[in-house]
């Protein structure tokens, strides 16, 4: 009896399977770049939220250790506010002086790693502006968190009282600090919010990034949330005596 042989095929891929095979593997790495680069910045978004409740961490030391109070920038005569890094008081009504949060913490040793001050997302840390005081901050790498501008020196320079962490009208409610390139917030966290229309040229966001259109917000009660950019200005309580 005769047998007939087929010979075998070659076990490689031809030119077109191995086409067909890139395709696929191209469309499902498109498919994926978004969800992966989304879960990159919710993981960035993540250890910004943790520097910041380390800030809070560091409010709450600097309160335990003076009487209650808010850290602040601005000096203002000894008798209203003993400030335990204190600067010579231009006086004559000017305002000036002063340190901002993230150099006292690190001179009171609540903080000594700088990196717990730099967000992962902001592409340019090195840039943070102490605003119109005379002493620029002393913050290796720079910063990516700015403060509320009435509890660094509004209550104490308007109202010449101290903040103290019991004065705060439902602290849970009252955002002390955010991501922000400038310190402190021009009066309204809406300095947070790129779209915002109630900006007037020259003025602009004092933000050049954000979390997926969010940022992060440490309030006065210590705990760390996630708001909306969009809409800040409204949605997110500046003053820490009142509501708005």
């Amino acid at each position: 009896m005769t047998h007939r042989f087929t010979p075998s095929r070659s076990g490689g891929f031809t030119v077109i399977e191995l086409l067909v095979v890139v395709s696929v593997i191209m469309v499902l790495i498109a498919i994926l770049q978004p969800s992966l680069a989304a879960s990159r910045e919710r993981a960035r978004q993540t250890v910004c939220m943790a520097n910041l409740y380390s800030v809070g961490i560091a409010t709450r030391q600097y309160g335990d250790d003076f009487v209650d109070q808010y850290p602040y920038g601005v000096p203002v005569p000894i008798e209203i506010v003993d400030h335990p890094h204190y600067t010579t008081w231009r006086g004559g009504g000017v305002r000036g002086g002063g340190v901002p949060p993230q150099q006292q913490f690190h001179k009171l040793g609540y903080i000594t790693d700088h990196k717990v001050y730099i967000c992962p997302t902001d592409p340019h840390p090195a840039n943070y502006v102490w605003w119109d005081y005379d002493v620029h901050p002393d913050i290796t790498s720079g910063s990516s968190y700015m403060f509320s501008e009435y509890a660094l020196f509004g209550i104490a320079w308007q109202k010449r009282q101290k903040l103290t962490h019991a004065r705060v009208w439902q602290s849970s409610n009252f955002a002390w600090a955010t991501d922000g390139w400038m310190c402190p917030n021009g009066w309204t966290w809406g300095t947070t919010d790129p779209w915002d229309p109630a900006w007037i040229p020259p003025m602009t966001a004092r933000i050049d990034w954000g979390h997926l259109g969010n940022i992060s917000v440490l309030f006065g009660d210590g705990h760390v949330a996630i708001r909306p950019q969009q809409g800040a200005r409204h949605d997110i309580r500046t003053h820490p005596f009142e509501n708005f």
